[in-house]
């Protein structure tokens, strides 16, 4: 690896060369978590150590410049003599993307064999984890490993709406979590991410998760999921909380559709995805969810951004649109799954084709209308368990399977009108 395109520090490289190599690394992201990370970093080493014996394992952690003991409660906590530790700043946008740049070139310095990063905010992580992401890459020879989780009907509300019907309308592949944030890989896969020049855009933010998905499923490599139990972790109220978010995973999702147009096109159908373990059904601790405040924003959003979402759909959804706007009462609204596959669709077609139309702001204005899919879908499951609620979610994939070739016929109808391939840059950050 050329030292002109490194990420990382002089004695960071120093510390990989010291080390010489690793069999496993598990690498955690993390900024401002030392409430959470010891759990983490004793859960990974014990996990490598116990599940792994005989290989050489290294922990590392890549933090976004803490202002709290992060770092030092990540120095200071205790691991098995064999435990190699690396802790390195990371360079770059500040995000999490730019957490596993580092960490994807430390992995490719020291021709790790197995990697698995973990998120630093993670509750429910044990040993077991490092097992269940690790060893489809050492015994089945897997390329990548996606968390297949249980999680509250309130949790995971991008994932639901987005990131999993998309990932399996596109690109053929049903991956329950592929923005789970805890994957096991190769180490040729580490070196494939570590060489593309993606981190100057959402990607090295919240796009990141998606990035390495897609882009594991494109390069053609073998992927399953691992059954992880129940996921605890900091959860975020999607009214509130999760604008960034959303913004950056939709537009990475969108700038790929363009990368990877020749790839979706050919797709038809979807295929199911192994999944490793025992994926027992328990229900996750309850959470809340304000429909109130998601139907509020959807309200301001049509205030704000009418104009824009006339020039972006298709007439028959904006009359949609109009009418679910209508509601009285909570029980009332409706926002229904044909609709936000259409809509998506719509919108992946204007991000890749309007030239006049600023990325940013058209993927802001899409928020107010997955506010308004979270609510539909928060009052219809009001008095379902999580596990009756995924029925809704395994249909809201299906319908963006089934209007696909709505997809494709927009996008090329607007390629031929844009004179040619999508637009060509990277999501911008912000």
């Amino acid at each position: 690896m050329g030292e002109s395109r490194t990420v990382l520090d002089p004695e960071v490289i120093r510390r990989c060369e010291e080390i010489g190599c690793a069999d496993i690394l598990v690498g955690i992201p993390s900024f401002r978590n030392a409430d959470t990370i010891a759990h983490v970093v004793r859960a990974a080493a014990e996990g490598m150590v116990r599940y792994f014996p005989g290989l050489r394992p290294v922990i590392v952690n890549s933090d976004g410049g803490s202002t709290d003991d992060t770092v030092k409660v990540v120095l200071d906590t205790p691991v098995p003599p064999e435990v190699e530790k690396i802790v390195t700043p990371y360079k770059g946008l500040p995000g999490k993307g730019s957490a596993f740049n580092a960490i994807f070139e430390i992995a490719s310095r020291l021709r790790a064999r197995i990697c698995v990063v973990v998120d630093s905010d993670l509750r429910s992580i044990t040993p077991e984890w490092i097992r269940l992401l690790g060893e489809p890459v050492w015994k089945n020879s897997y390329g990548f490993v996606a968390p297949y989780y249980i999680r509250h009907k309130y949790d995971g509300t991008i994932t639901n709406c987005l990131a999993y019907p998309l990932t399996q309308a596109l690109y053929g592949r049903r991956i329950r979590q592929p923005i789970g944030g805890d994957f096991g890989f190769t180490g040729s896969l580490a070196l494939l991410y570590s060489h593309m020049d993606v981190w100057k855009s959402d990607i090295a933010k919240f796009g990141i998760d998606i990035w390495m998905t897609t882009t594991a499923i494109t390069e053609g490599f073998r992927i399953c999921q691992s059954a992880m139990g129940v996921k605890i972790h900091n959860v975020k109220d999607p009214g509130s909380d999760l604008g960034s978010m959303f913004r950056q995973v939709a537009s990475t999702i969108f700038y790929l559709m363009g990368v990877h147009e020749v790839k979706w096109m050919q797709v038809k159908g979807s295929t199911a995805t192994r999944v490793f373990g025992d994926p027992r059904y328990i229900e996750p601790e309850a959470m809340e969810i304000s429909v109130e405040n998601l139907i509020d924003h959807f309200q301001s959003g049509f205030q704000s951004y009418q104009e824009l979402w006339e020039r972006v759909l298709e007439p028959a959804n904006m009359m949609e649109v109009s009418f679910a706007r209508m509601a009285e009462k909570e029980e009332e609204f409706s926002f229904p799954e044909k609709l936000w596959a259409k809509i998506v669709y719509d919108f992946a077609v204007a991000y890749n084709f309007d030239c006049e139309m600023p990325r940013r702001e058209l993927i802001d204005s899409l928020i107010p209308l997955y506010c308004a899919r979270t609510a539909d879908n928060a009052v219809r499951t009001r008095n379902m368990t999580s596990m009756e609620a995924e029925y809704l979610v395994q249909r809201q994939a299906e319908e963006f399977e089934w209007f696909k070739p709505y997809l494709v016929e927009k996008w090329l109808r607007a390629k031929a009108l844009a004179g040619g391939a999508p637009i060509d840059s990277l999501p911008a950050s912000g």
